[in-house]
């Protein structure tokens, strides 16, 4: 009779994915937290916060008016609110026709803004800003400083990363980049 051969060297296919399953995943959450700690949120916030002031700027070409208020919340989520008013009616009211809300920024984020040429201010939490624009030309209306200059930019860090968020007054335009202008 033949000896049967008893060789267990090797692994089993079972082996092999159970091990493979355990390494993905340990390689995800490595590779998340490196995200975190290398700025990527600083980034992503910026991004949205330009895009919600644009959106919110081309809102109110054609409308009565439209309020852009950007928020650092109490449990440092930075917020957008978007109020459009269309009527006088609203305005005295206070009663937006209507509203749109979105988070642009986590708690871990630093962000400051600042007011025409001077240095930059950081937002608390709680603390909030006004930002209006021209109906007819897109241009940014004065309202800080008790509606003598305009706000001209936000500065967005985490970890080390920087981001800009750049408002320009006579244009209105806004964009993110690594650079202030």
């Amino acid at each position: 009779m033949k000896k049967l051969n008893n060789d267990i060297r090797g692994f089993s296919l079972v082996e092999v994915i159970i091990v493979v399953s355990i390494m993905s995943v340990i390689i995800g959450v490595i590779g998340y937290g490196v995200s975190l700690s290398s700025g990527k949120p600083a980034e992503e916030c910026a991004k949205k916060l330009s895009a919600a002031i644009s959106h919110g700027r081309t809102t109110t070409m054609g409308k009565y008016r439209n309020v852009i208020t950007v928020k650092k919340e109490d449990d440092g989520r930075l917020t957008v609110t978007e109020s459009t008013f269309s009527s006088e009616s609203d305005i005295l009211n206070d009663s937006p026709s209507q509203k749109r809300f979105s988070t642009v920024g986590t708690k871990n984020v630093t962000v400051e803004y600042k007011i025409g040429t001077g240095s930059y201010v950081t937002m608390n939490n709680g603390d909030a800003i006004e930002l209006r624009y021209d109906s007819g030309s897109g241009a940014m209306k004065k309202t800080a400083n008790s509606g003598t200059e305009c706000y001209t930019g936000f500065r967005i860090s985490k970890a080390g990363k920087v981001w800009f968020v750049n408002m320009e007054t006579l244009t209105g335009k806004v964009t993110a980049s690594t650079t202030e202008t």
